[in-house]
């Protein structure tokens, strides 16, 4: 049995055993188990099924057991446990993913987490003496030794622990032993977290979670923060075996009367509901901001100096308002304050910036993809020395929260490439801004006083979003940014984030970035517990008339505008839904009342012209359109309509008059071939065929032009034109061609 064999089945028995079908559970796991070759694995199973049918056999011969469902929740769990470690056990000989080749290389090893822990004491000392040592040359090698040291025992750490088998109680205490002590430096213990929660990704493991359950409750932001994201993850994984584990909802049960946990929850929720935007990101800066701002800078050049424009007394608009005007024009302005706004709310701005520098060889180490910024790592240390220069870069990359830590080493690798002289001139350009930077940083702390717990998490969501997405061993994973947004059908996660105000807060979150299937789910069991909200009945109704459910949507919309009559917006979105499913003359109704509310509404009279038109009434419809081009300051968002409707009611010269204002600013084909129409039911043959061949000048598609000609046909006949005209027609049009 080959690796893909076996992931494919350890699938099929998952999914058998997510559906509690347990007899199809025992047989595939039974294919799985003969591979092992291990006669305790097969005998586990055997028991498991023979303590199932007799199970099964109690039940329908009615004897009462009040320990059934234990028992069974038990059976279920050890299921699940065994065909990890099943599959486990057969890819650990067969697979090349990047799990089972550290698994193999670490089964060589010796040094245990204690051992390792012990070993930093041990580093932490020796720094301790050598910072005795007077300054020069050797003190730096030695503590650069030290450094260099420490790293390699933090990747052993991660790897141990990453490929570590199923915790024992033991285990438990040991691995909160080392979370607890004081004395273990925060950079391993965050590495630990990390380590403990790519392990639970992998493989399901009750006691880590309960470790980071643990760890979701300790003093240490850093150590919270990266805790919660992993929990939260694992819970949406595993939703399925929850409530086989009541120890695990016991505690979670605990830890849920904190109001800061449950805060925790619904941030990191967000905060990865938010993680979906940087694809979409990613593409805006690279196709519209990044292309703006190159013609921008090509601009600047041509009309004006540098110096001018960063001149900090010069009066920006004043002395270049040509070029200012061209700026506005290109809405780059625009752009660039989205950019800015989109930072500030925590959204992942810099993904594309960094994304290419991700191969120097620190992130060929799993483990620092994971890695808290720390200044003191060796191979960026140099740019953080002890004295009053390195303030200005700790202020610009060390305490800033718009970059995650992995794009805070790629930064600090990129500048450790360039010469001294080149960064300190690079210091020197950014050093105007860094009081700006500080005053940002205070106001925004004094605004929420829990942004830095918010800071840590999202960055750390981002180094997760950076490994998941490019990590060289990236196809080796289960990427969780796949994972759906379903947080409120998932029993494990759903309870902590049910109050109302939780509810409202996520279903906005979700509806301002247009997420509207996650949005209409959690709004949609709000009004289940206030019918009477007509704020959410809206959105229940834009919700789905953007998931193109318009019948639904309109349900929406009339409970709304029971609740709240006459207003505007409601009653706009009824009439226009009520158009959309083909009911003219009900949306008309509504478009009435809309223009009762906002009198001399252009596009709310233009609506009721179509509706008009739609039910046939053409002389109303074309005195509507006349209305709109009098109140329309351009005059321009009748024409076509006019145009149109006059042909329709044999108008030819008022026709013939709008569409030659129509075809003098930028015609499309429909307006050709429709003042073709006009001059042919006028009898102006020659005219017509002239307009009809620029529609095939445009479109260059005879058949196309065909279609759309068919389509007008009846039209055309009812206005007196001769059905044999028209092979005549067509035929005088291709020579014309040629």
């Amino acid at each position: 049995m080959n690796s893909r064999d076996i992931i494919s089945l350890k699938k099929e028995i998952l999914q058998n055993l997510s559906k509690r079908q347990l007899k199809d559970s025992f047989e595939g796991l039974a294919k799985l188990t003969v591979n092992t070759q291990d006669w305790k694995i097969s005998e586990t199973l055997s028991d498991l099924e023979t303590n199932y049918k007799y199970m099964l056999h109690y039940l329908f011969e009615g004897v009462e057991d009040t320990q059934r469902e234990t028992v069974y929740r038990n059976l279920v769990r050890s299921l699940y446990e065994l065909t990890d470690d099943s599959a486990d056990e057969l890819l650990k000989i067969e697979s090349s993913n990047i799990f089972y080749e550290k698994l193999r290389i670490n089964s060589l090893k010796s040094n245990t987490l204690n051992d390792c822990f012990n070993q930093l004491k041990d580093i932490a000392d020796s720094l301790s003496l050598i910072d005795l040592l007077e300054e020069g040359d050797e003190k730096a090698q030695k503590k650069k030794d030290l450094a260099i040291r420490r790293e390699r025992i933090g990747a052993e750490i991660f790897n141990t622990i990453f490929v570590s088998a199923r915790a024992s109680d033991a285990d438990l205490k040991d691995y909160i032993a080392i979370l607890d002590n004081i004395d273990s430096p925060v950079r391993e213990k965050c590495i630990v977290i990390s380590a403990l929660t790519l392990n639970l990704f992998h493989r399901f493991d009750t006691r880590k979670v309960q470790i980071l359950m643990h760890a979701a409750g300790v003093d240490n932001m850093q150590l919270r923060a990266r805790a919660i994201v992993g929990l939260v993850v694992v819970m949406q994984m595993y939703d399925s075996r929850w409530s086989l584990y009541p120890e695990l909802q016991n505690r979670l049960d605990i830890l849920s009367e904190n109001q800061v946990f449950r805060k925790a929850i619904i941030r990191t929720i967000i905060q990865l509901i938010r993680s979906r935007e940087t694809e979409e990101i990613t593409k805006k800066i690279k196709e519209e901001i990044l292309p703006e701002m190159m013609k921008f800078n090509n601009l600047a050049g041509r009309k004006l100096n540098m110096e001018e424009l960063m001149g900090g007394d010069s009066d920006f608009s004043e002395k270049n308002p040509e070029w200012q005007k061209e700026l506005e024009e290109s809405g780059l302005g625009k752009k660039l304050q989205e950019y800015s706004n989109l930072q500030m709310e925590g959204a992942d701005v810099f993904h594309s910036t960094f994304s290419g520098l991700k191969s120097f060889p620190f992130f060929s180490e799993m483990s620092n993809w994971f890695l808290p910024f720390d200044p003191s790592y060796s191979e960026i240390a140099m740019l953080f020395p002890n004295d009053s220069k390195n303030n200005l870069l700790k202020t610009a990359v060390l305490d800033s929260g718009h970059m995650c830590n992995s794009d805070k080493y790629s930064f600090c690798l990129s500048l450790a490439q360039i010469s001294s002289s080149q960064r300190e001139m690079m210091m020197g350009r950014m050093g105007a801004e860094s009081e700006e930077i500080k005053q940002l940083q205070k106001e925004a702390q004094a605004m929420n006083p829990t942004i830095d717990e918010d800071v840590i998490s999202n960055q750390y969501i981002q180094d997760l979003y950076r490994f998941f997405k490019l990590n060289p061993y990236r196809n080796s994973f289960y990427d969780i940014f796949r994972l759906s947004l379903n947080f409120y059908e998932k029993k494990s996660i759903a309870p902590l984030i049910s109050d109302t105000d939780s509810m409202k807060q996520i279903a906005h979150y979700c509806f301002d970035k247009n997420n509207f299937g996650e949005a209409l789910y959690i709004f949609e069991k709000l009004i289940e517990n206030d019918c009477n909200s007509e704020d959410v009945w809206q959105k229940i109704g834009y919700c789905r008339q953007m998931l193109n459910n318009a019948e639904e949507a309109l349900e929406a919309y009339l409970q709304a505008d029971l609740l709240k009559p006459n207003n505007s917006w409601i009653i706009k979105r009824i009439a226009q839904i009520y158009r959309t499913i083909k009911k003219p003359d009900l949306s008309l109704d509504f478009y009435l009342k809309a223009a009762k509310l906002t009198p001399d509404n252009v596009n709310i009279e233009l609506n009721i012209g179509h509706c008009y038109l739609e039910m046939g009434n053409n002389e109303e419809a074309l005195n509507t359109y006349f209305k709109v081009e009098f109140l329309d300051s351009k005059g321009v968002k009748a024409q076509r309509p006019i145009a149109w409707t006059a042909f329709l009611l044999k108008k030819y010269d008022i026709s013939q008059k709008y569409y030659k204002l129509i075809l003098a600013n930028k015609p499309t084909i429909h307006d050709y071939l429709n003042a073709g129409h006009v001059e042919l039911c006028m009898g102006n043959k020659k005219e017509a065929i002239e307009f009809y061949k620029h529609v095939l000048y445009k479109d260059n598609d005879f058949d196309n032009f065909l279609f759309l000609f068919n389509a007008d046909k009846a039209t055309l006949l009812s206005h007196g034109v001769e059905d044999q005209l028209f092979p005549f027609l067509f035929d005088q049009i291709k020579y014309g061609m040629e």
